[in-house]
C-alpha cells in the first residue's frame, strides 16, 4: 500500500499516518500539481479551513478516485459535486456517530456516540446528494455526556454534515481534525478509534501509535504515601502559582486577568479571557498572599499587594450612597454581585485572621457594611445591583424587602464575608445578619433556588456553615453542617472527587443549551465542576476542620486535596501547565462535560474561582498550623 499526504503542515494526522506500516509520502499542495500519482494507492488530502484545491489537481484526484483509489479529504470545501458554505465555528454543536446501515462502521463505536472538537471549524454543503452516506453528524444542543440516546433518524433531523462518505472510497470530513491531539478533542478513546478507522481506510492497516497527549493529569505518585502526599502537595501549589502568575497585568498594579476560555482552536491555541474582575483579583491576591507568607518569598506577598491595591484604589466606590460597594470589573464598572464582591474580600479576611495583616480591614469593613445595607429582611441579598437602577431612597429601602434571593450561589460567600468579619472585628451586626441569612437558606434546604445543579448549593453552603459555627458554638449550626456535607457525601464518586447531581433538574442552568450551562447532562454523570461546585471544597473543608476539630472534616480536605493533585493538568505549554479546567470525567480521567456553556464551557480555566480557590485551600492547611505554633 502506497500513500499521498497532501498537506501544507505536519500534524497529529500525518504522525498518526507515517506509524502505519505502509509508504507514504507528504507533499505540498504546489508540489504535487506536477507530481506522478500513479504509483500510489490511496491520498490524504488536508485541507485548512475550507480549502479549494487548484482546478489541475482537483481533476486529478477525482481521476484517481474513478479507478476505485481511497481519498480521504479534510476541510476541502469542493470535491465531485460537494460545495460548501464558508466555514463556521463549531462550539455551540456537537459531532454525533452514525454507524452506516450497511455495516463497516467505526469499530467500538455505535450511533449515539460523541466526539467534541471544542471549538472547531466546519464547513456545510449547500445541498445533499444522494450519494453521501453519513458517519459524522452535527447536532446543535445535544444534552448529553458521551452518547445521545437517540435512533439514527432523530439524530439526522435537523443535523448537518460532518464527515460521510461519497461512494465505497471517498470520505469527506467537513472539520479541522488534523490537530485532533493538540486541540484536545474529547472524549480521547472515541477521537482514537475514529483516527484509525481513518487509518486503516487508506493504509489497511492500524497505527503503532498515537500521539501523546498535549496535557496529561495529576501525579503517579502514591498518594496513600505521606511524605508523597505531602510532597505533591506541595509541587501542585507550585505549578498552581506559576499559572496564575501569567495572567498578572503589571506584576498585579493592572489586576489579573480573567483566565483561559474554553475555545480550544483547531491549531491547539486557547483563547484567553482578558476581563479584570474583583473576584479574580481578590482571590487571586489570597493565593499569592499565604504563598508568600508560607515559601518567605516577598516576590509573592508584593505581588498580593499590588492587586489588593488596585482594588482599594479603583474597585470600591467610596461616594454615597454607595460607598463601600465593590465593582464587579474593569467593564461592568457600576454592577455589583454581592457574592463576588465577597468573593474578593474572603482572602483578606483570612489574612487579617492569620497572618495578622491589617492593612486593608478598614477596606474591607466598608465593603462588608454595605453587604449588609443592602441585606433583606430575612438576612439575604438580592442577587445583583446595578447603580443606574438606585438612588439613595430605593438603595435604602432594599433592607425593607420580605426576601433575598433563596440561592447558595448568590448568597453564601456574603454570608461567610460577613462571619469571618466578625471573628475579626466582633461587630455584632455581622453575626446577626448572616446568622439570619444561613438560617433563611438552611430553612428551605435543600430546595433552594438552583443556578448550576444540587452539587453546587451544597458545596458553596460548607464554609458559611462551618465559619456560622465557629462564630456560635450552636449545636443547631452544627447540625447544619453535618447535614450538608453528608448529603454531598452520597455525590463522591470513587476517584475522589463529587458528581455534579440535580434532584428534578430545577437549576437555571441544569439540562441547558442556549446560554449559562450546568456541566450536567443526566443525574449520575461521572462529571465534576471546578467552576461551579468543588472549588469551593478545599477551603470549605479546612474551615470545617478548623471550626470543628473533628478528624472527619481533615480526611475531607485531605480526599478533595489528593482530587486535584490527580487531576492538575501537566504540559509543555505554560497556558496549561499547573491549571485545573472546569470539567473532568472522573470515568474517562479526562477534561470533559458538555460544551454547550457561552462563555465558561468544559476547558475553561480561571484565575480566582477555580485557581486561586484551590490554592488557596491547599494552603489553608499550613496556616492553621503555623497559627497554632505561634500561640
Amino acid at each position: 500500500m502506497k500513500l499521498l499526504i497532501l498537506s501544507k503542515e505536519h500534524c497529529d494526522l500525518t504522525d498518526v499516518l507515517l506509524s502505519c506500516r505502509a509508504e507514504t509520502q507528504i507533499l505540498s499542495f504546489a508540489d504535487a500539481a506536477g507530481a506522478d500519482f500513479d504509483g500510489y494507492d490511496a491520498f490524504c488530502v488536508l485541507g485548512n479551513g475550507g480549502t479549494v484545491l487548484d482546478p489541475r489537481l482537483r481533476s486529478r484526484l477525482e481521476a484517481e478516485a474513478d479507478k476505485g483509489k481511497k481519498i480521504f479529504l479534510e476541510s476541502v470545501g469542493s470535491f465531485r459535486s460537494v460545495y460548501s458554505a464558508p466555514p463556521t465555528e463549531t462550539t455551540r454543536s456537537r459531532l454525533v456517530y452514525i454507524a452506516p446501515e450497511n455495516g463497516g462502521g467505526i469499530p467500538g463505536l455505535t450511533t449515539g456516540d460523541l466526539l467534541d472538537d471544542e471549538c472547531g471549524s466546519t464547513m456545510t454543503p449547500w445541498f445533499t446528494l444522494p450519494e453521501m452516506v453519513p458517519l459524522l453528524v452535527y447536532r446543535e444542543q445535544i444534552i448529553a455526556h458521551i452518547h445521545a440516546d437517540m435512533p439514527a433518524g432523530e439524530i439526522l433531523r435537523g443535523s448537518k454534515p460532518g464527515m460521510f462518505f461519497l461512494g465505497d472510497n471517498i470520505l469527506m470530513a467537513m472539520f479541522c481534525m488534523r490537530n485532533f491531539n493538540r486541540a484536545r478533542f474529547a472524549p480521547r478513546k472515541n477521537w482514537e478509534k475514529l483516527i484509525t478507522y481513518i487509518a486503516v481506510f487508506l493504509t489497511g492497516c492500524e497505527p503503532e501509535r498515537m500521539p501523546e497527549p498535549v496535557v496529561r493529569y495529576g501525579t503517579d505518585a502514591d498518594l496513600t504515601d505521606p511524605e508523597l502526599w505531602e510532597y505533591s502537595r506541595k509541587q501542585a501549589i507550585d505549578n498552581g502559582i506559576r499559572w496564575l502568575e501569567q495572567f498578572l497585568i503589571d506584576n498585579g498594579r493592572g489586576g489579573i486577568r480573567e483566565g483561559l476560555r474554553h475555545n480550544i482552536l483547531p491549531d491547539g491555541r486557547q483563547l484567553t479571557a482578558d476581563t479584570v474582575r474583583n473576584d479574580c483579583c481578590g482571590e487571586a491576591a489570597g493565593a499569592f498572599a499565604m504563598y508568600g507568607y508560607l515559601t518567605g518569598d516577598k516576590k509573592y506577598s508584593a505581588i498580593a499587594e499590588n492587586l489588593r491595591q488596585l482594588m482599594r484604589d479603583f474597585f470600591i466606590v467610596r461616594e454615597e450612597p454607595f460607598c463601600g460597594m465593590m465593582r464587579w470589573s474593569a467593564e461592568a464598572w457600576d454592577v455589583c454581585y454581592p457574592d463576588d464582591a465577597a468573593r474578593s474580600v474572603i482572602p483578606g479576611l483570612i489574612s487579617a485572621l492569620l497572618m495578622h495583616d491589617d492593612r486593608y480591614t478598614d477596606d474591607i469593613y466598608a465593603c462588608l457594611d454595605f453587604l449588609i445595607s443592602v441585606a433583606c429582611r430575612d438576612g439575604l441579598p438580592l442577587a445583583r445591583y446595578d447603580r443606574w437602577h438606585y438612588n439613595a431612597e430605593s438603595l435604602a429601602g432594599v433592607k425593607h424587602m420580605e426576601h433575598g434571593t433563596p440561592s447558595a450561589h448568590y448568597t453564601a460567600y456574603h454570608l461567610a464575608a460577613l462571619l469571618l468579619g466578625y471573628l475579626k472585628c466582633g461587630k455584632t451586626e455581622y453575626l446577626e445578619s448572616a446568622r439570619k441569612g444561613l438560617e433563611t437558606l438552611m430553612g428551605l434546604y435543600p430546595d433552594l433556588r438552583r443556578e448550576q445543579s444540587e452539587t453546587q448549593e451544597m458545596c458553596r453552603l460548607i464554609l458559611p456553615l462551618a465559619v456560622l459555627y465557629e462564630a456560635t458554638g450552636e449545636e443547631k449550626h452544627r447540625e447544619y453542617l453535618y447535614r450538608v456535607t453528608a448529603d454531598l457525601e452520597k455525590h463522591r464518586h470513587p476517584f475522589g472527587g463529587y458528581r455534579e447531581w440535580d434532584t428534578g433538574y430545577k437549576a437555571a442552568c441544569s439540562r441547558e443549551s442556549r446560554g449559562e450551562c450546568s456541566l450536567l447532562s443526566e443525574n449520575g454523570d461521572p462529571v465534576t465542576d471546578s467552576l461551579y461546585s468543588m472549588n469551593w471544597l478545599p477551603v470549605g473543608f479546612a474551615c470545617a476542620y478548623h471550626a470543628t476539630g473533628d478528624s472527619y472534616f481533615y480526611d475531607l480536605w485531605k480526599n478533595v486535596t489528593a482530587f486535584y493533585m490527580r487531576i492538575q493538568m501537566h504540559s509543555e505549554n505554560p497556558m496549561q501547565n499547573g491549571a485545573w479546567c472546569r470539567a473532568f470525567d472522573m470515568d474517562l480521567e479526562e477534561a470533559y462535560g458538555c460544551p454547550h456553556d457561552i462563555g465558561w464551557a468544559a476547558n475553561c480555566c480561571e484565575t480566582g474561582w477555580t485557581e486561586a480557590e484551590i490554592l488557596m485551600g491547599m494552603m489553608l492547611m499550613d496556616l492553621y498550623d503555623k497559627e497554632k505554633t505561634n500561640k
